[in-house]
């Protein structure tokens, strides 16, 4: 690069200052078109976008139960008041049948409940409460449903699998998967006749699916009407993990 030399001394302040402000863009610049232009190593070779799949199904070992209470009166304030004491006897007795469980309460609410006239009276009130059980102790929970329902109202229960399961079950599909995805990568190194030493994986996404299952909880109703069993029968089921990881692997060239 050629430098230019200019009579310093003889220009003002502000004449210097646009010089040394040109010579620096130009510096930048050159150093800029330097760094651009590519010098080909990182386009050597072949790339490849190849994936790798693993599925693992387990089963489900953890469940939600919903529960909730609805009391219509007259007056707002017994309303309430029956569904705080009936609530309040309902989760001191999820507490008695299942001490590991955990409870959330939640949707507390009101409205008011219109007459049929066209006036649009109001004629009473309807207060609702829920609250739900999680839990791992599956083969006490048709004792504890039973034992709630003295209370309050079965909405539904969920079966799915625990954090600790899912994180197991994670690191098992990582493993497998990537051990699909390197048998793939070896199969298409022996096609295009490169050894392993010149692979290159230059980058990896996961991706983890569950599978869908059908809720159990309409099975169970069934079988509770039809029988008229004192306590519901429940069937867990299996949940479906599946992982797909993708690559982007360089092959180079022997």
């Amino acid at each position: 690069m050629t430098l230019v030399s200019m009579p310093v001394a003889s220009m003002s302040f502000a004449s210097v200052s646009r010089w040394l402000v040109g010579v620096a863009c130009l510096a930048v610049c050159a150093v800029a078109a330097a760094q651009s232009v590519p010098s080909g190593r990182p386009f050597e070779g072949t790339v490849v976008l190849m994936t790798g799949q693993a599925e693992v199904d387990v089963p489900n070992d953890e469940a939600l139960a919903h529960f909730h209470i609805e009391v219509q009166d007259a007056d707002l304030g017994r309303a309430q008041a029956q569904v705080n004491q009936r609530m309040g006897e309902a989760i001191a007795n999820l507490k008695r049948s299942d001490p590991k469980s955990e409870l959330q309460s939640s949707g507390y609410s009101s409205y008011p409940v219109y007459g049929r006239d066209t006036a649009r009276k109001i004629v009473g009130w309807r207060v609702r409460q829920s609250v739900t059980l999680r839990t791992s102790e599956l083969s006490a929970l048709p004792r504890v449903v039973a034992a709630a329902q003295q209370q309050v109202a079965l909405g539904g229960i969920d079966f799915r699998l625990s954090r600790a399961a899912r994180e197991k079950v994670e690191a098992e599909l990582i493993q497998r998967a990537m051990a699909n995805l390197n048998g793939r990568v070896a199969a298409a190194a022996q096609v295009l006749a490169v050894p392993a030493a010149r692979i290159r994986t230059e980058e990896l996404n996961f991706g983890v699916h569950q599978v869908e299952r059908p809720p159990m909880m309409a099975m169970a109703r069934a079988q509770m009407s039809a029988e008229a069993m004192p306590e519901p029968r429940f069937e867990a089921g299996r949940t479906t993990e599946q992982m797909t990881v993708s690559a982007r692997v360089r092959f180079l060239s022997p």
